[in-house]
């Protein structure tokens, strides 16, 4: 009875021991919570700077081009010459007429030069003054044609003054009133300067005018509009 009693008392001491053995076996294996808030390393944000805008610079053309056509009227007095026989005397021929120019332009900061030509007609009246040869007659029709280089310098952006060569080629011919008449005016062959004044009047267009002397002490004047493209 009492080695059965020792043996109770010794299985119940072990199934103890193995018991505790276990429970702290468990506790070791078992993972530990932390309530701590997980750490994270701090990053460095680089930000790359947004590059610099490149201003592009405008470069001015170094001149500027352009076409050009225009009408003006011409008007200018030339010395009628009359012979009739072995006599002679001088009298007054008055030109009246239009031309049509094509031209170009180059135009730089302050000053520039075109070059065009131009062709027209009109009508000449003449005599009537004379009191050696009695001779009078109106509306005898004229053509001129010719070229008109120009240089001039740009006062403001809209008015320029400059210097106009013209060389133009005048056709005439003057009615008689006898065979033994010989009836002429100035020279065929013309050529001139002419100071003259140009003012933009629109964006296109443009008033022009201009005044130089011919041969012989006639005086040629120039008034008109051109329009630019």
């Amino acid at each position: 009875m009492r080695k059965i009693i020792l043996f109770l008392f010794l299985s119940s001491l072990l199934a103890h021991s193995s018991f505790a053995q276990e429970a702290a076996t468990e506790e070791e294996v078992a993972p530990t919570e932390t309530s701590a808030a997980p750490t994270t390393e701090p990053t460095t944000t680089t930000e790359t700077p947004a590059p610099a805008k490149t201003v592009a610079r405008v470069v001015r053309p170094k001149s500027l081009q352009s076409w050009g056509v225009g009408i003006s009227a011409l008007q200018w007095n030339e010395t009628l010459k009359l012979q009739q026989g072995i006599t002679a005397d001088k009298d007054v021929a008055n030109y009246n007429g239009l031309i049509l120019t094509a031209q170009k332009e180059v135009t730089y900061y302050r000053w520039g030069w075109s070059f065009g030509g131009f062709v027209g007609a009109g009508r000449a009246n003449g005599g009537g003054n004379s009191t050696v040869i009695s001779y009078e007659k109106s509306k005898v029709a004229f053509t001129v044609y010719g070229i008109a280089p120009r240089v001039f310098y740009r006062l403001s952006g809209r008015i320029n003054a400059g210097l106009s060569a013209m060389a133009f080629m005048k056709n005439v011919d003057w009615p008689k009133d006898a065979t033994n008449q010989t009836i002429d005016s100035g020279r065929n062959l013309n050529v001139m300067g002419m100071a003259d004044l140009n003012v933009r009047l629109f964006q296109k267009w443009e008033f022009y005018s201009g005044i130089g002397p011919l041969a012989e002490g006639a005086t040629l004047w120039k008034i008109g509009v051109n329009y630019r493209f």
